[in-house]
This record gives C-alpha cells, structure tokens and sequence, in this order.
C-alpha cells in the first residue's frame, strides 16, 4: 500500500506563504528551509491546509493506481459509497453511478449509509444505559483525532463505536466473505482510518479520485445508459441517508421521539466545534448528545466533495434522496462487535515555556515590549507570544515574522543609501521626499545638509525647495516615462543626474552623481535600486495584507550592491 500519508507536501512548490498555517486549527504545520511540512502525529486531517493552498503544494495522496490494482484482481471488490454522493455525483442518477462503477469493475455497490443505521440502532439501545452527561459522536475522524489529541479531557465522552464506514466494511464482509473493501466519499480523514485497529478497509477513495476513475475509464453520465434495476446491495438505506447533512444523525436515531430524557444536538465547523470544547458545559443533569462534524454543513462540504454546487443546493439533494427512500428500515442482520476505544490515538504533548524564555525569542525578533507585539497574524499564528512559542517548539523561524524581515530590510537599504557614492532620493507625486541619503543633502548644499540633521532623511521635505532642478521629479512624475538622464550645472559643479519611475505617476527616484566621484555602472546601478525600493514596497504591502512572504529577493539585490560597489567593507569604505 502506499507508504505517503493521508496528506503531505510537495516542497518544491511551497511559496512561503504560510496560509496553510492560518487555517491550520491546530497548526499542525513545520516550516523548515522556508517550506510548510505537516506534522502528521499533531495533525487531524481536516484537510484545511490542501483547500487554501494558492501553490497546490498540499497534497492529497492519491490512491486510484491501488483501486485499479485491487480491481484487477481475482477476489471480489465492493465498494463502500457515502451518502454524499447524491450531491458529489449529481450530474449522474443513481441508476447510471451504480452502473458506472460496475462496469468500472466493482461487483458490489453499496451505501456507507447501512453502515450509519447499524450505528443509530446501536447508540439508540446504548445511551439509554448511559449516566446524565455529555456524549460525542464517533462519526467523524477528525473531530475524534481532534478531541484525542488536543482535549483528552473528553475522550471518554466519545461514544464507544466505529465510524458508519468502519462498521458497513465489516457488515459487507461478514455478507459477502472474502472480498475486498473500497470506501468513497468527500473526506480526507477517512484515508487516516485506515490505520484503525480492527480495520475491514482495504482503501479509502475521495470523490475527487472516484470521479478520476470514472473519467479516465470513459464512464461519463453522457455515455452510460443504465437499464433502470440497479439497486444497492444487499439493501437499500433509509435514514442513515441523512447522515452527511448537519443534524442528519439526528434523523436516524429513534430516540430523538421516545426519549425525552436525551437532548440531541448538532454543531458543525471546528471553530463552532473548538469554542464549545473550550469552555464548561452543564448538562443539567441531563443526557447530551453531541453530533460533532469538521465541515461546516456536514460532509457535503467536505474537502473532497466533487462539485461545485452550493452548500443549501446539495442539502436540497440530500433531502429529497432521504424523503424518495423514506420508509420503514429493512431489517440488517449483523453480528460483529462494534466497539471501539480510541485510546490509540495519543494525545499531542505541548511543551510549556517559562515567560523568560518567550520574551528571549521575541527579543531576538525585535519585540521588545509589548507594544511591538502587533498580532498580526502573517507568520500564520494568532498572536507573537505563540509564534515566539513555534519556533522554540522548532516549528517555526524568525523570518516568518514580516515586521522583522521588514525592518531588516529597511536597515539593510538603509545602509546602502547612506554610504552609496552617489546622491539618493525618492520622492513621490505631491513632490514631498520620502527618502534621502546624507549625500544628496550634502550635494544640494548647506541649508539641505541643515534640513538632514533636522529631518533625518528629509523626510516630508517639499522637493523644489531643496533643489532647483525639482522640475525633473516633475516631469517624469506626470509623463510615466521610466528614465530621464541630465546633466545640469548647480553651484558650480557639473552633476548627471538620472530620474527613473518606480510607480508610474506615484513615485520617482534619483541618483545623482558628481563626475569627481568615480566612475561605476551607472545603469546596473539603476535596475538594482529599482528591485530594492520595488521589494521593500512590497514587503510594506504584504505586512498590510498579513500575507507573510519573507523579503529574501530584497535582501539578496541590497547584498548583490554592497559586494558589488563597496567590496565588502561598506561600513568603513565611505564616511560622510
């Protein structure tokens, strides 16, 4: 089988984004040599970080080149489908889908759903036995890994048996003998349950891979002309058809009529999910029974889900199946125990910190109080005490935080603008200056130098009263051109003079030069003072917007420049 996990990285097109860590719930995530790995023992398999990817660098493991060797083999292969199908498979009747996949090669089409009543029927005679108190469904793997690992607290308020799609593998064995089993369905989890004790699973398909499968065999709804008797086997689901819906356990359980004494509640989404677990619950002395499930809406809105229809559309696809096939369930005769401890899956181990050791690593990344803490959320945690928490954990490193890369950016440019051989300006389209080296000040004269010492950068200064050539700023500020070169004469000196856009009709940078100070390339000097100001703007940008995209490109031209023009000794080379 395949050795991949359920989920894993492609590092060669990780870009550095860290999204997977934003929507990671329980940030599950490794970023080592810039690239998100998943930390699989931590991780719930929710499938958030592969859903939000920009750069598809999450990846689902795909195991269709299994199903087709299972296929081809002598044993018998049934398939386990979940109910969601109805909405994943829509542009298919359910005649035509369970011709498609026999003619695919499975000789047993069945529904995950059976597997959901056995279930119902079980809790249903279980939680009356039961003490007042909280009780979980067992039904969604994820929410099950997320309470094991992360609230342990709560284990045992799981209800003690297998997924639906555990119990219908072991229900079509004990039917059919020696077959093999193929679940389908819209959840990445289920690829995790394999490793299951008492497993009757051989594998664990999403719809997306199911719907490859059908593709690539040329079994498209367009071509598959069903003759109108093909049912589900052994028996056809009734109430177990709602389970993929929010609520739709609710509908399979009998108790929810002739129990007053047990209260049924349903809440989908982890964050829904989180908040309820975070905080005490009184039950009143009354029995609770909690359908947790990770999607919000239900399975139909699973990671996997093969459509692209709306949440209520495929709700609407849901009902209309279950009320179609309403009526009195067939009588499912099955023998095997269902129980399940989950005590196997471990809980997550968080390591605690002392405060000293916290404000050790936030110190190294410039937060020396707590008003340089801005919680921002680009590195993809909620605030810098946890990211500072990451990377002692070695989850994360210091160049996630964009406000550093930044400001290391900032210093870096800095460097080279005060001690180029050249005089520097920005200025932008009200002609104020945004920046300026010492040089350009010293050049412009006495009372600009004066203005320097003031105004650090001269900053905010008006242009044209610096300098009596201002009219260049202006003139490439309006055409948009990218280059204006001249050679003027001011205060007795002969100065070339090279203005190029940096944004059309927003911001324009000089370099002036005094032919006395040597001879250097002038225009490669251009193109790479153009990367840097484009770079550092960019990396302002992306701190507004909490993307979290480090500033190595900048980084990398600033010391391209400083080893180019100052030998490696910028520090001592010029002094002012």
């Amino acid at each position: 089988m395949n050795k991949l996990e359920a989920i894993y990285t492609e590092e060669i097109n990780c870009q550095d984004c860290y999204k997977c860590i934003r929507h990671c719930p329980v940030k599950a995530i490794k970023i080592e040599n810039h690239s998100a790995s998943i930390i699989h023992d931590d991780c719930i398999f929710c499938g958030k970080c592969v859903s939000v990817c920009p750069a598809g660098a999450k990846k689902l493991r795909n195991d269709t080149q299994i199903a087709r060797f299972l296929l081809k083999q002598s044993k018998p292969v049934a398939i386990s489908l979940a109910p969601s199908y109805i909405s994943s498979f829509s542009n298919y009747t359910k005649q035509q889908l369970i011709c498609a996949l026999k003619k695919l090669g499975f000789d047993i089409v069945s529904e995950t759903a059976i597997g959901a009543e056995i279930l119902s029927a079980n809790i249903d005679s279980w939680i009356p036995e039961q003490k007042p108190g909280m009780y979980i469904s067992s039904c969604c793997p994820s929410v099950v890994s997320l309470i094991n690992k992360y609230y342990p607290d709560f284990n045992k308020k799981i209800v003690p048996f297998k997924t639906p799609a555990q119990i219908h593998a072991s229900f079509l064995r004990e039917t059919y003998g020696d077959i093999h089993v193929i679940f389908a369905g819209p959840c990445i989890a289920k690829k995790n349950e394999l490793k299951y004790p008492d497993n009757d699973l051989d594998l664990a398909l999403s719809f997306n891979e199911l719907d490859e499968l059908l593709e690539s065999n040329g079994l498209s709804p367009d071509f598959i002309v069903a003759e109108g008797n093909e049912k589900f086997e052994p028996v056809e689901a009734k109430n177990g058809i709602m389970y993929p819906v929010d609520g739709g356990m609710i509908y399979a359980s009998s108790l929810k009529l002739n129990d007053s004494k047990v209260q049924f509640m349903s809440f989908s989404g982890l964050d829904n999910i989180t908040s309820i677990l975070n905080n005490p619950i009184n039950t009143f002395n009354d029995k609770v029974f909690f359908e947790f499930m990770a999607c919000q809406g239900g399975c139909i809105n699973g990671p996997c889900a093969s459509n692209d229809q709306s949440l209520a559309q495929s709700r609407i696809l849901i009902s209309h199946n279950y009320h179609q096939n309403i009526g009195e369930p067939v009588e499912i005769k099955f023998h095997k125990d269902i129980t399940l401890d989950y005590n196997f899956i471990k809980p997550v181990v968080k390591k605690k910190y002392h405060d000293v050791q916290i404000r050790s690593v936030l110190k190294d990344i410039n937060k020396n109080s707590e008003e340089d803490e801005l919680n921002c959320g680009g590195c993809g945690y909620y605030t810098c005490r946890q990211f500072a928490t990451a990377i002692l954990d070695g989850k994360a490193e210091p160049q996630m935080c964009v406000s550093y890369m930044r400001n290391m950016a900032q210093n870096k440019a800095s460097v080279l603008l005060q001690k180029m051989p050249y005089g520097f300006v920005i200025v932008n389209e009200d002609m104020k200056i945004v920046e300026s080296n010492k040089l350009f000040a010293r050049i412009c004269g006495k009372d600009a130098l004066l203005a320097y010492d003031a105004l650090p950068g001269l900053e905010g200064a008006d242009i044209s009263k610096i300098t009596n050539f201002s009219r260049l700023f202006k003139n490439l500020l309006e055409s948009g051109n990218d280059v204006i070169e001249k050679q003027i004469h001011f205060d007795r000196n002969v100065l070339h003079i090279s203005v190029f856009t940096i944004q059309k009709h927003k911001q324009v940078c000089a370099i002036v030069e005094n032919p006395d100070m040597g001879n250097i390339n002038r225009d490669d000097l251009i193109g790479m003072m153009q990367k840097v100001i484009r770079d550092n703007m960019a990396t302002a940008q992306k701190v507004a917007g909490l993307l979290g995209e480090n500033a190595s490109d900048t980084e990398s031209a600033i010391n391209k420049i400083l080893d180019s023009y100052c030998g490696g000794n910028y520090q001592e080379r010029y002094v002012y």
